[in-house]
């Protein structure tokens, strides 16, 4: 059976594919499946320390906590749009929950840094698998005009695991300092979609006929390219961008990507199949969603990190302040997506931009004095306008994309918003070290200390530090100007943001202005 949309629920009333399939609870299935991989990819964030101090390793090492896990995740995706058309979509998606379940299991058990590495990697396999097959089941199920809502529930787990990831890991740790628990927290959710996916998702069957033969060299070339630019990506602020290593690993990645593309335009059965970019409305959703994966990881990056390091908030608080946004975005995006059935993507995109650009302006003058509310209001509406405009977004992407290349499509959009997620983070943290010291320097500068005010200031704290024993007036003073310069910097990264979003907006105009094809 399939859906249709009624006061914007979901309801049975037309035929689908196959009569034994309850739509309703392929999407709820596909939705909790969404939501492991997303999640396991912020939650470890606040674990480093407690990590470091368990298996006595550096805070260098135990970052490939984190690294192993993004570098599994995106060179996984690729592979499961092929997989999912080649053997089935059913099959990859159990695949992908079991090997995600027990390797959460494992990273439970680790006995050193080297083996948690081992495992988050694993890790990431399973949920690499998840997420494109999972849109790929979907639009198998759901018929091209409901689409919309379907993929608004979807998109709903993956949106709100990052939001949720840093509020959790940090209330256990915070609470029950155990960072075991962070990782048995998957598994029961596992199980759970494991039963429910062998009990509902119908049998793939749209299989291709023959098997095609796997594209190695696609998959060799993509997951070395890949893998040259994301690791100096996560270790260009330590060892500086300028490092040779740094460069030469950037320039080899796209050497690499470039014989990536010359073997994809030639092999019979392409791992990737990059005719999909012959499409305009498929070219631009994936670039406007490689733009908006920036801006939103700029946000789950940065607003925690503020808290923390400036703010002194503990990191269940921090962690919390990204939730209210997840919680408006998850809302919004299938509420989207029943529009976008009606009128298509092409202004719900424009609009949400437009409104995530203002949002963005708005962190442009991030202050000490910001309360809660307002750091969590303002953040609502930046990144809750990105649930105006996603499933629009991936609607359009997908409008002209026959049903047996979906899995490929899918797996593109996902490995686009991963990478461009760690491409966000990273220029994030280069940009925000290079503008520290930039105000640092002016901030410095600008003192005038023959100025009354600041002189008497600098006499009351010397007479203060001889009294007290505290550190000189210039150290105190060399303190207060670091502050003033790094909050003024977070506020030039926000900045940076707005003004990626703003000039990528006008090209939300060249999406399709039509709904979904009746067939």
């Amino acid at each position: 059976m399939a859906i249709t949309v009624k006061s914007s629920h979901l309801v049975v009333n037309q035929p689908a594919p196959s009569a034994a399939v309850n739509p309703i609870a392929v999407v709820a299935v596909v939705m909790l499946g969404n939501f492991l991989g997303p999640l396991y990819s912020s939650t470890p964030n606040v674990l480093i320390p407690n990590l470091v101090a368990t298996f006595g390793s550096d805070v260098d090492t135990m970052q490939w906590v984190l690294t192993g896990y993004m570098l599994g995740y995106s060179v996984t995706m690729p592979l499961a749009g092929w997989l999912a058309d080649t053997y089935g979509r059913k099959r990859i998606f159990l695949i992908g929950l079991a090997v995600f379940t027990v390797a959460s299991v494992l990273a439970c058990l680790s006995w050193d840094a080297s083996s948690l590495i081992g495992f988050r990697i694993l890790q990431a396999i399973g949920g690499g698998l998840i997420s494109p097959t999972g849109m790929a089941i979907i639009t198998d199920v759901i018929p091209p005009a409901q689409r919309g809502t379907a993929l608004g529930l979807w998109g709903m787990g993956m949106m709100l695991a990052p939001s949720f990831g840093p509020w959790i890991s940090g209330w256990i740790v915070d609470n029950l300092d155990d960072w075991h628990l962070v990782f048995w927290l998957g598994v029961p959710i596992g199980v759970v979609g494991l039963i429910a996916a062998a009990r509902v998702l119908p049998p793939s069957e749209d299989r291709a006929h023959r098997d095609p033969p796997f594209d190695a060299v696609g998959f060799a070339t993509l997951s070395s390219a890949l893998t040259l630019f994301l690791i100096p990506l996560t270790q260009g602020n330590r060892l500086g961008w300028d490092d040779p290593a740094i460069i030469g690993s950037l320039l080899a990645s796209v050497v690499v990507f470039a014989v990536f593309t010359w073997n994809e335009l030639r092999a019979s059965s392409p791992m990737i199949d990059l005719s999909l970019f012959r499409d305009t409305g498929f070219s631009v959703a994936v670039a406007l969603r490689g733009v908006l994966a920036v801006g939103y990881y700029f946000a789950i990056f940065l607003l925690p990190l503020f808290t923390q390091t400036i703010l002194g908030w503990p990191a269940a608080l921090a962690g919390l302040v990204v939730l209210p946004a997840g919680l408006a975005m998850a809302a919004l995006m299938p509420i989207s997506g029943w529009i976008s059935d009606r009128i298509g993507a092409r202004w719900l995109v424009f609009t949400g931009m437009t409104i995530a650009t203002v949002g963005s302006f708005f962190f442009a003058t991030i202050d000490t004095d910001w309360t809660f509310a307002r750091l969590a209001g303002d953040n609502v509406i930046r990144t809750g306008a990105l649930g105006l405009l996603f499933t629009p977004l991936t609607l359009a992407a997908l409008t002209n994309v026959p049903r047996n290349r979906v899995g490929n499509a899918s797996g593109i959009l996902n490995t686009v918003w991963q990478v461009a997620g760690s491409v966000g983070i990273a220029v994030g943290q280069a940009y925000l070290t290079t503008q520290t010291a930039n105000r640092y320097v002016g901030v410095v500068s600008s003192l005038n200390l023959r100025r009354l005010p600041v002189n008497a200031y600098v006499a009351h704290m010397h007479a203060l530090g001889l009294a007290h024993h505290l550190p000189s007036a210039n150290i105190l003073l060399a303190r207060l100007a670091a502050q003033v310069a790094i909050v003024r910097a977070y506020g030039d990264v926000f900045l940076l943001g707005a003004m990626i979003v703003a000039v990528a907006t006008p090209f939300a105009l060249l999406l399709p202005h039509k709904r979904w094809r009746n067939g």
